[in-house]
């Protein structure tokens, strides 16, 4: 059969994808944990990076090394993963596939050659290329990602860092940037950390000063507000004295009322002991 060439040849090509496909595995896996112990690193170490537009410059720059990691790594990957290094894992299709990758090429198609094409061709269905795949380079890297990242979590939330403390000449500023509780401003306030500690935003906490001014006010008379006694209130009841809204107001007195009531009160003492005399 004429095809049987292109058929070794085909084989070839998917043995080269599952190389490309390996190596891109490792440089994916690789360049994640890169990326996040640069960002890790600068999150530590407090790293002043401005920011390059809607992005954040520690998050730009651990992109940056880790699409260099990964170019890197894929490129040199792809170089290793050949036919030769699947010929190699595969010992049993070793000599065969060498054999029939010549003959293609001559475009050899006699008796014998197509008995060895159709014998490589039996054998590749039996073979695998996980061989290019580093199984525990791969389940390292793995792990990695997954330390870093609960590491980068916490240290976030906690406000973590292990940058060196500045003395008090270094820490004046000079410019009056202070922070809320009177310190200096640290990178963290300088907007370098995604997550800021409390006590640097609200500042220290202070003693409140109880008020010590005095007012007055006039409380109404009334027997809970109930209509027509008014007679019992004070002259003065309102909560208004010229233009000031509360104002402390003597109570009304009214003499002739009092003195009328008292009078009442005597004549019924004398008409008790009038009657009591008659008895």
């Amino acid at each position: 059969m004429t095809d049987q060439p292109d058929t070794i040849r085909q084989a070839v090509r998917e043995i080269e994808r599952e190389g490309y496909k390996a190596a891109g595995l490792h440089a994916v896996v690789d360049a994640v944990a890169v990326f996040l112990v640069v960002n890790l690193g600068v999150l530590l170490f407090a790293i002043p990076l401005p920011p390059a537009g809607p992005f954040d410059g520690s998050t730009v720059l651990a992109a940056g090394v880790g699409g260099l990691a990964f170019a890197v790594e894929f490129g040199l990957r792809v170089h290793f993963y050949t036919v030769e290094a699947f010929e190699s894992v595969n010992p049993e299709v070793r000599e065969a596939l060498r054999t029939a990758r010549d003959a293609a090429d001559d475009d050899d198609v006699s008796p014998m050659a197509r008995r060895l094409y159709d014998d490589v061709s039996t054998k590749l269905q039996r073979t695998s290329a996980a061989g290019f795949v580093d199984t525990r380079w791969l389940g390292g890297s793995v792990v990695v990602v997954l330390l870093v990242s609960v590491v980068t979590v916490q240290a976030a939330v906690a406000g973590l860092t292990i940058a060196p403390v500045a003395g008090p000449a270094s820490n004046a500023t000079g410019d009056g940037n202070a922070a809320p509780g009177g310190g200096p401003v640290s990178e963290e306030d300088n907007g370098n950390s995604r997550l800021r500690d409390g006590d640097s935003v609200l500042g220290d906490p202070k003693e409140v000063d109880r008020g010590s001014d005095d007012l007055e006010t006039n409380i109404s008379a009334g027997r809970g507000g109930e209509e027509g006694d008014e007679e019992h209130s004070y002259d003065d009841s309102g909560f208004s004295v010229d233009d000031d809204p509360v104002a402390a107001e003597r109570a009304g007195f009214d003499a002739e009322r009092n003195l009328g009531d008292a009078d009442l009160v005597r004549d019924y003492n004398l008409r008790l002991n009038a009657r009591d005399s008659d008895d």
